[in-house]
């Protein structure tokens, strides 16, 4: 199955057209602001470039969050979208998730970890994630848990302590959430209580 996977949820504008893990074509820019304007010219240039002109995916993922309110707003507005213009299903994968997915990758052995987002001022979001990429809830940290599991996000970086990444969410790991574990297309935001 061909999935077109956004996430707007954080300072990268990150879009990737994958096929289970295989990621097939990938745009992932730390952009600030602008992702109204910059995500939909990227998603043709990105389905153009690599399947041409006509193609559509079997489906989209979106990343609903947590993360900033307008970006998460605009992602899940764009997925919807094309996913009635195209008849294809619509599903959402956390911000976390996708934080969380490379780390997981990369070491075989790791069985959980925090996975964080920076959610502003200062603050931390971030959940408790298993190797099946499900979380229980999300929220708010206001410090590091201290449990002796590993940190993953970007959100880490706002701590003292040492994390697998600091990255942002990266859509091209979209494809490694299995099914189990899509959310419905509908915003998480970080003060939100957990889900």
């Amino acid at each position: 199955m061909i999935t077109l996977a956004l996430s707007t949820s954080s300072p990268a504008l990150s879009i990737a057209l994958v096929d289970g893990a295989a990621v097939l074509a990938r745009h992932h820019q730390i952009i600030g602001r602008g992702h109204a304007e910059a995500l939909v010219p990227q998603v043709q240039a990105l389905l153009a470039g690599h399947a041409g002109q006509g193609f559509r995916p079997d489906r989209v993922l979106v990343d609903v969050g947590p993360g900033s309110y307008t970006g998460i707003r605009i992602g899940i507005a764009a997925a919807r979208a094309l996913g009635l213009a195209w008849a294809v299903p619509v599903a959402g994968v956390s911000a976390l998730q996708l934080v969380a997915a490379p780390a997981f990758a990369a070491d075989p052995g790791l069985a959980a970890l925090w996975a964080l987002i920076d959610a502003g001022r200062g603050q931390v979001a971030g959940a408790l994630i298993g190797r099946d990429l499900a979380a229980a809830g999300h929220g708010l940290l206001a410090a590091p848990a201290g449990d002796g599991r590993p940190l993953a996000g970007a959100g880490a970086a706002l701590w003292p302590v040492p994390a697998l990444h600091v990255d942002h969410p990266d859509a091209g790991w979209a494809g490694l959430v299995p099914a189990a574990a899509l959310l419905p297309p509908q915003a998480l935001y970080a003060g939100d209580a957990a889900q």
